[in-house]
This record gives C-alpha cells, structure tokens and sequence, in this order.
C-alpha cells in the first residue's frame, strides 16, 4: 500500500472511531440526564407536598392567633407570628428549590449541569438546617396558640422544659456538627451530608459523574 493510501485509510479510520465515540458519548448522556431528571422528581414532588403543607398549616393557625385571645394575648401573638414565619420558610424554600429544578438545562455542557446541581445541593442543605433546626422549639410556641395561652396559667413548666431540652439539642447538634466535620473525620462528614442531601441528589449526582467521568476519558 502507497503511504498516501496508508494516511488515507488511517484519517478514515481515526474519523469513524471518533464519530462512534461521540455517538456513544450521546447517547450516554441521554441515558444518564435522564436517570438524574428522574432523580430529582421526588425531590421535586417533596418539596410541593412542603410547601402545601406550610400553605394549609398557615390558613389551619391563622385565626387562632390573630383573634384576641382570654389570656396572655401578646404571647400568643408572638408565637403564632413564629408559627407563620416557619411555614413561610417552607413555602420558600420549597419555591427556590423547584425552580433551580426546573432551571436546569439540560441541553448544557455536563460541567455547567455539575455546577447548578451543586449549588442546588448547597441551597437545600442550608435550607434544611434552617427549617430543621427549629424543630427543637416549635412544640413550645404551638402549644400557646394551640391553648390560646392558657397553658401558661396552667402548665407554665411545659413550656419552659420544652425550652430547655430545645436549647440542649440545639447545643448538642452543634457540637456533633462540629466533631463530625473535623479533618480527622471528613470522610464520616461528606457522608453525613450526602445522608442530608438526601436520595434523590444522591441519585442524580452519581448519574452525572458517571457521565463526566466517561467525558474525561
């Protein structure tokens, strides 16, 4: 064979090889995109059923703090305004996480996908810390406006334990965050993240690094 034939039929060969590779890559990505849009659906659908959830838990205590109530009516306000304030958080939330969801392109480069789902992982653990950690008190202000703050003429003492033991696992998930995020223990910290992104984030970033890993290669 001539050398120009050789060059011919190498550049040939070196063009199919490629237009396969990229045939494969393709539909990899759609294979793998579509695991991760599947992934993110319950995260989707969990964060609606959140923000129905805050929506009819406004309208359910609106009205049993915001009339003027037998006793203690400042205190009353005061924690169905905290009340309202929580299920605002969850309205919002839910909002801003289905919205990155729906914002996601997946026509775009795998990377700038990895970068919006990472900030989409950020928000929806900041997010949870927030509306999560005020679990630890919100027994104590639902009781007043479930009493319309009788409970404080006649079980004051509830009210300040469950303050208390509030105060104390506050303190306590503090202090755990804190261990389990040293150096030492990083590898047990991302789990304990990855734990709190929860499966569907779990499910849709494996799906993309499968396929910027492929990418890569």
């Amino acid at each position: 064979m001539e050398l120009d034939d050789f060059r011919t039929a190498w550049q040939t060969l070196d063009r199919r090889l490629r237009e396969q590779n990229e045939v494969g890559f393709q539909l990899l990505k759609h294979q793998r995109l579509d695991a991760m849009r599947r992934g993110l659906r319950p995260l989707a659908v969990g964060q609606a059923i959140g923000m129905l959830v805050g929506a009819l838990a406004m309208v359910w205590l609106l009205p049993m703090w915001t009339a003027p109530a037998p006793t203690h009516d400042p205190w009353v306000k005061v924690c169905g305004a905290v009340l309202h304030a929580y299920c605002i958080g969850l309205i919002v939330l839910g909002g801003i996480v289905q919205a990155m969801i729906a914002r996601v392109d997946y026509a775009e480069p795998v990377l700038a996908i990895q970068q919006r789902l990472l900030r989409l992982r950020r928000i929806y653990l900041v997010g949870g810390r927030l509306l999560g950690l005020p679990w630890w008190f919100l027994s104590a202000p639902l009781l007043v406006v479930l009493t319309r703050g009788a409970i404080l003429d006649t079980a004051p003492s509830v009210i300040w334990g469950q303050l208390a033991v509030g105060a104390a696992g506050l303190v306590a998930t503090w202090l755990f965050h804190r261990w389990a995020h040293r150096p030492a223990r990083a590898d047990f910290g991302r789990r304990l993240d990855d734990g709190a992104a929860g499966g569907s984030l779990r499910r849709a970033q494996a799906a993309l690094d499968d396929l910027a890993r492929f990418e890569r290669e």
